[in-house]
């Protein structure tokens, strides 16, 4: 049983990595192959201590991801109106770009993110330097919690090689 479980652990976190490109659910899908892997292990490797460390890991690297695009517009000059549309629009482009093989999903997200902020501070301010800004400064921010989730996610694989290494004495 413990290699299908691992099986699973791999196939999930090789998954997750790819995702956090173009999605937000990457690291989720890593802790998902993560809970899997414990349940069919009976929690003798990966315990509910370190469940808990990654289940934090987690959270860090989903709160970090929206606080990222939040900074970087903010300080791009952004209103919280356009922070806001920045979020929106890039929902909204993620949704729309799915359609387009997946690879649309990472397009549809960053335009979906710039087109936000940029049209919500041009009806507001008629600036378009401004509202360029904004956009630019929301896309920045999204550019970098794909860093930030990258490396979340190899400090979750780091917890996990640990635990493996240690129950296997390698």
């Amino acid at each position: 049983m413990e290699i299908v479980a691992l099986i699973v652990l791999i196939s999930c976190t090789i998954v997750g990595f790819a995702a956090i490109f173009f999605t937000t659910f990457g690291t989720l899908i890593i802790l998902i192959g993560v809970l899997l892997y414990a349940v069919l292990t009976n929690f003798s490797i990966l315990t509910p201590g370190t469940l808990v460390i990654l289940l934090l890991l987690y959270f860090f690297g989903e709160t970090s991801e929206y606080i990222s695009v939040i900074v970087a517009a903010k300080k791009f000059g952004a209103s919280n109106r356009a922070v806001v549309g920045a979020l929106a629009g890039g929902v909204l482009g993620a949704l729309i770009g799915i359609h387009f093989l997946g690879v649309g999903l990472i397009i549809g997200t960053f335009l979906g993110i710039f087109c936000g902020a940029f049209i919500v501070e041009l009806f507001r301010h008629r600036d378009f330097i401004k509202s360029f800004k904004a956009g630019a400064g929301g896309v920045l921010g999204r550019a970098g919690s794909i860093i930030v989730k990258v490396v979340v996610a190899l400090v979750m694989c780091g917890v996990i090689l640990h635990r493996l290494i240690s129950a296997h004495n390698f």
